[in-house]
């Protein structure tokens, strides 16, 4: 039998989200969740009442080796809100020559909500991963999400001096042929992207946010989210905001520290809450732990 230690783990999360009623009133429950290997969901919270599901994801053994294959699929329901966490980052430890994935796949339905807040994942240096996060809205779905890239341990001084770091991201909306939003990125440690005054700037933290909204006021919602955003970040150098399509809004910023760009991340969330979800914002309860 080949040890789990030479072949790495493989791991698989399946989430289901579902819209229904109890004594009068709209409940969201996570009505399937499935896993193979050490990938796990706490138990569903609902700081902010029965429409709002928060759940947290959690990866027991703390950190991604090489050899390690982590799948995530989330499937928000029509009329359902989930609000999906972690407790910490992501970690990719050094790896002696085999790659690391991670793959997240996420579907919201029509007239559903989903944000999306993972903390940030830490590439160590040495670290072979590939990260893939596909994201499928319905028409009128909305979704708020998140993802936070560290380049080294910054607490430590550490650089992300050799391995490398494949990230795809790709949102598509139901209906239309092309993606909302698609990119890619290759790090190898030392690239000279890292360093230049084009690129990182010599920064090891990176972030890009998305506010996607649907339905026949969107238009109008993100102009004005559009504007609440850049309020945000007007004194914010290393950020900025734009709407590559009518629907969507991409944030992108780098930092010297991934608290600093979370905060700033948390920010532009508590800011857009009310005005893009109807709901004023709580914190996910595993951040005050």
């Amino acid at each position: 039998m080949t040890d789990a230690a030479d072949t790495g783990w493989s791991a698989r999360l399946k989430l289901r989200f579902e819209a229904t009623e109890v004594a009068g009133r709209a409940r969201t429950i996570l009505c399937e969740r499935s896993h193979v290997g050490p990938l796990r969901v706490l138990k569903p919270l609902y700081p902010e009442g029965d429409a709002f599901c928060h759940a947290v994801l959690v990866h027991p053994p703390g950190g991604i080796v090489e050899g390690d294959s982590l799948s995530v699929s989330v499937a928000v329901d029509a009329g359902a809100n989930a609000v999906i966490t972690t407790p910490g980052a992501q970690k990719w430890y050094r790896s002696a020559g085999r790659v690391a994935v991670a793959d997240t796949q996420i579907a919201v339905a029509n007239g559903a909500s989903l944000e999306w807040m993972p903390q940030e994942a830490m590439a160590y240096d040495g670290a072979r991963a590939r990260q893939r996060l596909t994201i499928d809205l319905a028409p009128t779905a909305r979704f708020f999400g998140w993802e936070v890239l560290c380049l080294g341990r910054t607490a430590r001084g550490e650089r992300f001096a050799a391995g490398e770091f494949q990230q795809r991201i790709r949102l598509v909306r139901t209906g239309k042929s092309a993606p909302l939003w698609s990119e890619s990125m290759h790090l190898i440690g030392n690239d000279p992207l890292m360093s230049s005054p084009l690129g990182l700037r010599g920064l090891p933290v990176m972030a890009t946010a998305w506010i996607a909204l649907g339905g026949e006021a969107a238009g109008d919602n993100a102009t004005a989210a559009l504007a609440t955003v850049r309020e945000v970040l007007a004194e914010e150098p290393l950020a900025a905001a734009s709407a590559p399509e009518e629907q969507l809004i991409v944030v992108k910023m780098i930092g010297d520290a991934p608290e600093a760009v979370r905060n700033l991340l948390i920010r532009v969330w508590k800011n857009t809450r009310l005005q893009l979800f109807e709901r004023e914002p709580v914190l996910p309860r595993i951040w005050s732990t």
